[in-house]
């Protein structure tokens, strides 16, 4: 692994810390929550300029310094010379056609259950609602997220490949470490918070 795959997981690091934060709650309800929404909130500042910087050569795909071919993908943030290696521009495009196409889904299952869990969170901390409920916010959006992105790992890069493409979420994040890998940590995770989301629901 050269150095700037390196740089680009250290910069993804902070996505799974901000995860496990909310899932978690290990420091404490208040301080978990306050902490995530700082990480999450500051890292596109220190990790879209970086992506941005090499977009015209890292595969937006593979993460390799290899790419030779622009890719017409862009996302909500604004426009980068996104590339791929020659043989990735495809499933890359289908990727993202995908997302684009069931946009609306996507944003619901993610940023809308999150958004819950923010309010759930606040609600026990202020003291508004009793502290279980909010462990049926975090199943609620581990549910939520794996039904949005389960499908989307699964079956977005085998279908038909669009000529261009606009993703509903921002692409810095899966360009740190590369969309397969991004593609595979759905498929994973998805299945896991599936299952956790699942015995919460049958235990209650």
């Amino acid at each position: 692994m050269n150095a700037e795959r390196w740089i680009g997981a250290l910069l993804f690091l902070p996505v799974p810390l901000v995860l496990v934060l909310f899932v978690r709650a290990s420091l404490g309800l208040g301080l978990s929550l306050g902490l995530g929404v700082a990480v999450m909130a500051s890292h596109r500042s220190y990790a879209r300029p970086w992506v941005i910087a090499r977009a015209a050569k890292r595969c937006l795909w593979c993460g390799a310094n290899s790419a030779v071919e622009r890719v017409a993908v862009s996302d909500p943030l604004g426009a980068a010379a996104w590339s791929a290696c020659p043989l990735h521009a495809t499933p890359l495009l289908a990727f993202v056609g995908w997302a684009e196409r069931r946009a609306a889904l996507l944003k619901a299952g993610i940023l809308g259950s999150l958004l819950v869990l923010l309010a759930v969170g606040v609600a026990v901390v202020a003291g508004a609602l009793p502290s279980e409920r909010y462990s049926d916010a975090v199943a609620l959006f581990q549910g939520s997220v794996a039904l949005s992105v389960l499908p989307l790992s699964l079956f977005g890069p085998g279908c038909p490949a669009p000529t261009h493409a606009r993703s509903p979420l921002p692409l810095h994040i899966q360009a740190l470490v590369g969309s397969l890998t991004v593609v595979w940590l759905f498929r994973v995770v998805g299945v896991v918070w599936l299952v956790q989301a699942v015995r919460h629901v049958l235990g209650s």
